[in-house]
């Protein structure tokens, strides 16, 4: 059986843990027993992985416009769809688009028995599309507004045609059975659990240590934490027990980010640390008492969500923040969940919870244990090729 994940996704850094997800779903489904590839972008190139070999390159002209640069690129990936004649095809998408149906009847046509299965990233959406349109307008991104308002136009043209060519959709997000009248399975965002190893108890003496791993989206809400921590330094808390936040990234908020440590006098409390590659990311993970999850959900009208930011940190063994309803158990002793909303995080309690999962390292191995049970992609991807299997068989 011949699997394929069709992602449009960058192999630069920025986009690195997307493009991590990318593989971990697709060895996941490899090691169920398909003979599993992915597709992802280099430039102006679509390549096709196994793994981490690179086995076939396919370059577009130089310049493009976005959506030419679009069809551009479904018009390569057909081409790997139709030699490659594969029984599940997995499109990695936000909103339907004219690129997926395309890509989808090419894989029904290329094999009849084709399982073809589109992938909701974030559900539900208008939330982040209303988002991105009110900070083009308010930045005056003229191009970048116009261009958010033709992807929704596409969207609302394309929904009609994905019931055609697509079995299933994959959903991340709020519960939902159907979509676009298409049968939906939910789904956790994973890791390969392998990748990740025990926390070992390197704690820092001088205090907590917060650790803070910024994505590619905007909903990490560490503003949240900075504020916090501010108001944890007026009310005397550094006097009973040091806090320290740890970041790591540098997209585009860790600029706003860094003035905001400045402007609230707590910079010499909050270190940015770049970007850091799997191994130093697990040192951090050893050394730092807790991580923090998405803490800003609600600026999208975001409840429900699974990123993969909380599974990473869940694999790794450090407890960690979030603010969004989540398939946990509400009794984890692992995870501290706090409102979804814009008011500063009480550092106070965070001590607490730090301090309290210091004295009880069995919290981490427990931690460990759920990912394992819960959070491997081989387990997720299985639910999804179950899912389809039966779809297939009604």
């Amino acid at each position: 059986m011949k699997f394929l994940y069709v992602s449009s996704v960058s192999k630069s850094r920025q986009y690195s843990g997307i493009l991590k997800k990318v593989a971990g779903q697709t060895k996941g489904v490899s090691e169920l027993g398909w003979d599993a590839f992915y597709t992802c972008m280099e430039g102006d190139s679509v390549i096709l992985c196994k793994g981490d070999n690179t086995l076939q390159r396919e370059t577009f002209p130089n310049g493009l416009r976005w959506r030419d640069r679009q069809e551009a690129a479904a018009d390569k990936i057909c081409g790997f769809v139709e030699n490659g004649k594969y029984d599940a095809v997995y499109i990695k998408g936000f909103l339907a688009s004219p690129y997926a149906c395309k890509i989808a009847a090419c894989a029904k046509k290329s094999n009849q028995k084709c399982r073809v299965i589109f992938e909701i990233a974030t559900y539900p959406y208008w939330g982040t599309w209303l988002q991105l349109l009110k900070t083009d307008f308010k930045s005056h991104q003229l191009r970048s507004f116009l261009g958010h308002l033709f992807e929704i136009g596409q969207h609302i043209t394309s929904m009609p045609q994905m019931k055609r060519n697509v079995n299933m959709l994959a959903v991340f997000g709020k519960p939902v059975k159907k979509l676009w009248k298409i049968p939906c399975v939910m789904l956790d965002n994973g890791i390969t659990f392998t990748d990740f190893h025990s926390k070992t108890y390197k704690y820092a003496k001088d205090g907590i240590h917060i650790l803070g791993v910024v994505g590619t989206t905007l909903s990490h809400g560490y503003s949240r934490v900075l504020n916090g921590i501010a108001k944890y330094k007026d009310q005397g808390g550094f006097a009973k027990m040091p806090v320290y936040f740890d970041i790591v990234g540098g997209n585009d908020t860790i600029k706003e980010l860094k003035s905001e440590a400045l402007k609230l006098q707590i910079a010499q409390n909050v270190s940015f640390l770049g970007y850091k590659n799997s191994k130093e990311l697990q040192q951090l993970y050893d050394y730092c008492d807790i991580a923090v999850s998405v803490l800003g959900g609600f600026s999208y009208h975001l409840n429900y969500m699974s990123p993969i930011k909380s599974r990473e940190y869940c694999a790794a063994g450090i407890p960690f923040l979030y603010a969004y309803e989540d398939t946990l158990p509400p009794d984890a002793p692992f995870a501290m969940k706090i409102p979804n909303d814009s008011s500063p995080v009480n550092i106070g309690n965070v001590v607490k919870f730090a301090e309290n999962c210091r004295r009880n390292p069995e919290i981490s191995v427990q931690e460990r244990q759920y990912a394992a049970d819960h959070y491997d992609w081989k387990i997720i991807m299985k639910r999804v090729l179950d899912f389809a299997d039966a779809d297939d068989k009604e």
